[in-house]
């Protein structure tokens, strides 16, 4: 239906932070308009549509990402560390922090991979 640059465009102009969203809102809503005879009540009703999948993506964003992270103190300490990322920290930072409060050791690297992991 839409090349990718379009349904790229029209996902950020929609405020998704993916692909699937736009095509899952778009699917949706075509499907919605098909039903029956086009009217302002089922134009406007789209927009609750499309409030809709974005929350779900907001529910989904907020599920952190632990792919190919092993080390069991990133994984317990992992809100800690996207707050103090979320702050400006840097790894270095961040790798202090963990052992000075909680007499962790991790390395910079592996700080520096979850975070951009997640999107930090």
């Amino acid at each position: 239906m839409f090349t990718q640059k379009k349904k790229a465009y029209y996902s950020k102009v929609l405020g998704f932070k993916s692909l699937e969203d736009f095509e899952t809102f778009s699917k949706r809503y075509l499907k919605y308009l098909e039903k029956n005879t086009l009217t302002k009540n089922r134009v406007m009703s789209g927009f609750f549509i499309l409030v809709e999948i974005q929350k779900e993506a907001m529910i989904n964003k907020s599920l952190i990402n632990f792919d190919n992270i092993k080390n069991q103190h990133i994984k317990k300490y992992a809100n800690v560390i996207l707050e103090l990322r979320k702050n400006g920290s840097g790894s270095q930072a961040i790798t202090k922090y963990l052992y000075e409060n909680h007499r962790v050791t991790v390395s910079r690297g592996t700080i520096e991979k979850f975070y951009k992991q997640n999107g930090l």
